[in-house]
């Protein structure tokens, strides 16, 4: 847990100044020395300028819980402040809203969650020209992207890093003139205030599927649910409401693309032999084993709900082995991409769920990318990796 001193100023400053001063006076020249032999980097194939990158990141993903960061960008008074881009606000679902139902409502209900307005990120082709009120037009495909962050980081806003994967998409996909992304409320716990545990985030885009297909005609079938890291974990569940309840004029929608899901919040799988062995030291996340992945993410995520819920909800661990794989629980799930980087340490949870869904029936893509990292298509250094598994995305979106 945090030191809560760093959490204030001037301690705050004086830590973040150390961070940055040792970084490029000590750190970064003493790894490029370690690096240059070939034999002591985490993947033969990268460069050195990658291995820093990858090891900067660590230091980088630590940084929030301990020192209080907000990666959150305020939402613009006006579209003129954004470049190919329109601010949007949706509704949270009604009390009684046939939506706002099933196991879903069940467990908002318990941990005293409810819907809430909130604002979400039309992202348009630099050149496109949308229509005034925003309406599907005749055959129009469009996405709905769920950013990741471990529930409890990232942003929709076109300007935050986590939205290069809309970006890249609408750059390399012939058929996508614009793409949804939704600011679904995040998590916090101890130290913070805890705030927005689940399913806070799933109910924000629920809303925001409905918004799509009831208040702008988007057809469903027209519609590709997209999220990476936690934001993949929203995706399945998102789409796994909509394929066990039956909600008159909202069917499932058309297609899932899951990039680097975490879909396991128990981390059930943690033999030699497991991703989460095997690529300790591969990732972008901190080796600390005090310092894990996700932890706190999980723990404000899952809120007051038994942390029992990690391993058998599968709203929340769709792919944990505490689920039996032959229960049918991804029967009836639309077709799917499943792309992750090999030197994940997640990566189980992506292979475990292609699995399940084919299994289950389940038209599925699989695409694994040698030696790319977490959720990689949100570095924009990580190429050509990133462009190459962006075009094979998109190829598919198009089809």
């Amino acid at each position: 847990m945090a030191w809560m001193p760093l959490r204030y100023q001037p301690f705050k400053g004086l830590y973040l100044t150390y961070l940055v001063v040792t970084f490029f006076l000590i750190r970064a020249p003493l790894w490029y020395l370690w690096f240059l032999p070939r034999k002591n980097r985490p993947r033969a194939s990268w460069t050195i300028s990658r291995c820093i990158r990858v090891m900067a990141y660590r230091e980088v993903t630590a940084l929030p819980v301990k020192v209080g960061l907000n990666s959150r960008y305020p939402v613009p008074k006006s579209d003129d402040e954004l470049k190919d881009a329109r601010v949007v606000w949706i509704d949270g679902l009604a009390e009684d809203s046939p939506t706002f139902c099933g196991e879903v409502r069940s467990y908002a209900s318990s941990s005293g969650v409810q819907p809430a307005r909130i604002p979400a990120y039309w992202f348009l082709k630099p050149g496109s020209i949308p229509p005034k009120d925003m309406k599907a037009q005749a055959g129009e495909r469009t996405v709905l992207y769920i950013h990741g962050g471990a529930f409890h980081l990232g942003s929709a806003h076109p300007r935050s890093h986590t939205s290069s994967i809309a970006h890249g998409l609408l750059t390399h996909s012939k058929s996508l003139t614009r793409i949804l992304a939704v600011e679904y409320r995040l998590s916090a716990t101890r130290p913070d205030t805890p705030a927005n545990p689940f399913p806070a985030a799933l109910l924000d885009c629920i809303a925001a599927y409905q918004y799509l297909v009831k208040d702008l005609n988007f057809a469903p079938y027209n519609i590709t649910v997209t999220g990476d890291s936690a934001g993949g974990n929203l995706a399945f569940a998102l789409v796994r409401h909509f394929v066990e309840n039956h909600i008159p004029g909202l069917p499932r929608p058309g297609r899932l693309l899951s990039l680097s899901s975490w879909l396991d919040l128990s981390f059930s799988r943690e033999t030699p032999d497991a991703s989460l062995v095997r690529n300790f030291a591969t990732d972008i996340f901190p080796t600390s084993r005090s310092n894990r992945f996700g932890g706190y993410g999980m723990q404000a995520y899952l809120g007051p709900l038994d942390r029992e819920q990690a391993k058998t909800n599968r709203y929340i661990s769709p792919v944990s082995l505490f689920i039996n794989p032959d229960g049918g629980y991804f029967r009836r799930f639309p077709r799917t991409f499943v792309s992750a980087g090999d030197a994940e340490k997640i990566l189980d949870d992506s292979l475990a769920v292609a699995e399940r869904l084919m299994t289950d029936g389940v038209e599925v893509t699989v695409d694994i990318v040698p030696d790319a990292v977490h959720d990689f298509m949100v570095f924009t250094w990580h190429e050509p990796e990133r462009t190459e598994a962006l075009k094979r995305a998109c190829k598919w979106l198009d089809d």
